[in-house]
């Protein structure tokens, strides 16, 4: 067997001319060592001018604004070194699809050499593909990405990359779990997967107390969520931090790999390419992929956000909305029912309203491809009444759709605008599920209440809480279409992260005193809450009752407070974009004393926290969810109980790849 060599000259200026040495074991051309040289440099971005100072231009900051990639050189410390993604420890499922990226960094991209070796227990492992993909995401840095490799059986891989060049040398060993699953009695024939937006333990206990009442410290009912058949809880920190946001934690659950804030289904590269990290293959695609199964997201978020994205989308930028979009419409990425907000990025340029930049309308793209379509409340009744379609699409508001409050309690026409028709969880939930009950080869369907943590950012207590509650009824959908339609069916609940919401008694407007915290009451002088349901809705008629839940936060901006609750939602704080620092909003609580915040001076709204989420399961392989897990354990879990096997290869026998891997080492001799 001989060496080969490859070269390029390709017109991009981040793929330059080089070449590299392979070293095939199988016939497949697989490789179980590669040796890449490569150069390129990328011309450096040109920074921003800083903002003119405008007085008293406050403004809404976005709340994941810190969740934006913000690179930093890989090589700032001068120093040679190589990174391999994915991170050592990470996990697979046999014949699960993933990109392998090795990037050398501090180096001189004319002289760099980069090896690479694979290995299992048995020795060489021919897994590499022998066309990578050469980078250069900065003047010091070379990357190399083999894409779509597989591990074809179970076991342990080494991935050693070691890299020299005029500069220095360094290397990298990592280590690779992969698994087969293996259902253990009934396999699950469909997953419904909800997930509460940052519903920590707060938000739960505050839902169980207005939704069913406690009377002498015994609660008056258990909600849904309470009941499943096994609990356990899930600790959600990141790749890159132990704070989390909602893109890295729900890549988690989706795909069984970490990753970084911002980012969902890759692993975060050097590049500033948002499509450039390297991927790995997510629930819908592996679902759809090796079993034919449906896939549905329902969510009160844009269909775009993190959560429902990461689903099907892989993006270091989780803002990237046109390019998600895209990714929607691929077919081995496409959910068959896909229905929330986020109409602005389906429309063109054109219409009002529009947050694209080009002429597509996308609603006419969905539609061609065979959905049907609902953008109201009353649409979406008309187009199931009219016979459930194969595949269904809605989009409800521009951006994400309205909580609970704002649109069945106390509906206020200056909140709600023209989207004064809006459905509720549970009619998508049971839409979604009417539609993808049609596939007898199953369904996966993931069902998100997003404004619980959409609440909590700026505060906001009893939205948080309701909307809970309504997650809360769609889970209740969801049990009730089990035990009328297929047993063989797991549900799963869960949160993406916590929030910093607690309750630490009640408020009792009526009560004598100021400033407003002296109306809070704290152990004996709290008392019980008095919300009243009068019409057995499972929603307190009212949520500004007399005594009310008193809420604390565990970070905050500086903020005013009154400690009651705001009838129209108030941002805490704002920000001047000239001195980019926050500011108590002073349209929120007028008069109240300013609570002095405890985060960085930029931040105007709480941020996520770490502690562990519950989690809780019923039905085929929930068994698995009955203890404390690493979020990626969720994705492995729900892979067991449907007993996934995906297709694959087998590679040789010892005995064959030692013979190869001599020949292999003899033709390596010969490189210069």
């Amino acid at each position: 067997m001989s060496d080969t060599q490859s070269t390029t000259n390709d017109e991009n200026p981040q793929e330059r001319r080089g070449f590299f040495t392979r070293r095939g074991l199988l016939g497949t051309g697989g490789l179980a060592t590669a040796v890449v040289f490569g150069k390129g440099l990328a011309d450096p971005s040109a920074a921003s001018a800083a903002p003119a100072y405008v007085p008293a231009q406050l403004h809404v900051k976005d709340a994941h604004y810190t969740t934006t990639f913000r690179r930093t050189a890989l090589s700032a410390s001068g120093r040679t070194e190589v990174k391999v993604l994915p991170i050592s420890r990470a996990k697979f499922q046999v014949g699960a699809k993933f990109d392998l990226r090795v990037e050398a960094t501090g180096v001189d991209p004319e002289t760099t050499k980069i090896v690479i070796k694979v290995s299992d227990g048995r020795g060489p492992a021919p897994l590499l593909s022998p066309a990578p993909v050469r980078t250069s995401s900065a003047p010091d840095s070379v990357e190399v990405t083999f894409k779509d490799l597989v591990y074809p059986t179970e076991g342990s891989y080494t991935i050693a990359a070691a890299v020299t060049s005029s500069k220095g040398s360094a290397s990298q060993e990592v280590t690779h779990e992969v698994v087969l699953s293996k259902a253990e009695g009934k396999k699950a024939k469909n997953v419904i997967f909800f997930l509460g937006d940052g519903m920590g333990q707060a938000a739960i206990t505050g839902a169980r107390i207005l939704s069913k009442g406690i009377t002498e410290g015994k609660y008056d009912g258990l909600l849904e969520m309470d009941t499943m058949d096994y609990r356990g809880n899930v600790t959600t920190s990141g790749a890159d931090s132990i704070a989390t946001d909602s893109a890295n934690s729900m890549s988690a659950y989706m795909t069984g790999h970490k990753s970084s804030v911002n980012a969902m289904g890759v692993y975060a590269g050097n590049s500033e390419d948002p499509t450039a990290s390297p991927r790995v293959e997510t629930m819908a695609e592996v679902l759809k992929r090796a079993k034919g199964m449906s896939i549905g997201i329902v969510t009160t978020a844009e269909i775009q956000d993190a959560t429902p994205a990461a689903v099907f989308a892989h993006t270091r930028r989780r803002s990237e909305y046109a390019d998600i979009m895209d990714q929607s419409l691929q077919p081995g990425q496409m959910p068959d029912v896909f229905m929330g907000g986020g109409r602005a990025t389906l429309l063109p340029q054109s219409e009002e309203g529009s947050k694209r930049t080009d002429d597509r309308n996308l609603i006419e793209e969905f539609k061609d491809k065979g959905f049907a379509y609902a953008g109201s409340r009353t649409e979406l009744a008309a187009v199931m009444a009219a016979g459930t379609p194969d595949k269904l699409l809605g989009t409800f508001t521009l951006g994400n759709l309205n909580v609970y409050i704002d649109r069945e309690i106390t509906p206020n026409p200056d909140v709600l605008g023209e989207f004064d028709d809006q459905p509720g969880l549970v009619e998508m939930t049971r839409a979604a599920l009417k539609v993808l009950q049609k596939n007898d080869k199953g369904f996966f369907l993931m069902v998100e209440g997003a404004s619980i943590d959409k609440s909590e950012h700026p505060l906001d207590g009893p939205r948080a809480v309701y909307d809970t509650i309504e997650l809360d009824q769609a889970i209740a959908v969801a049990k009730e279409w089990v035990a009328e339609n297929d047993e063989d069916t797991l549900i799963v609940i869960t949160a993406d992260h916590n929030h910093a919401m607690s309750i630490a008694g009640t408020h009792t407007l009526s009560k004598e005193g100021t400033p407003a915290r002296q109306k809070n009451g704290v152990y004996a002088d709290a008392g019980f809450p008095t919300y009243v349901d009068a019409n057995g809705d499972g929603f307190p008629d009212d949520p500004n009752p007399d005594v009310q839940l008193f809420f604390g936060w565990s970070n905050h901006p500086d903020h005013p407070d009154d400690f009651a609750h705001n009838a129209v939602l108030a941002q805490p704080a704002l920000e001047d974009p000239a001195t980019e620092q926050a500011y108590p909003n002073p349209e929120r609580d007028p008069g109240a004393v300013v609570q002095i915040g405890n985060l960085p001076l930029e931040d105007t709204n709480c941020v996520h926290t770490v502690e562990d989420v519950f989690i809780g399961a019923s039905g085929p392989g929930a068994q698995r969810f009955a203890k404390l897990l690493d979020n990626t354990e969720v994705f492995h879990a729900i892979c067991a109980a449907l007993g996934l096997q995906i297709p694959t290869y087998s590679l040789k026998s010892s005995a064959a790849r030692t013979a190869e891997a001599e020949v292999s080492a003899q033709a390596a001799s010969l490189v210069g």
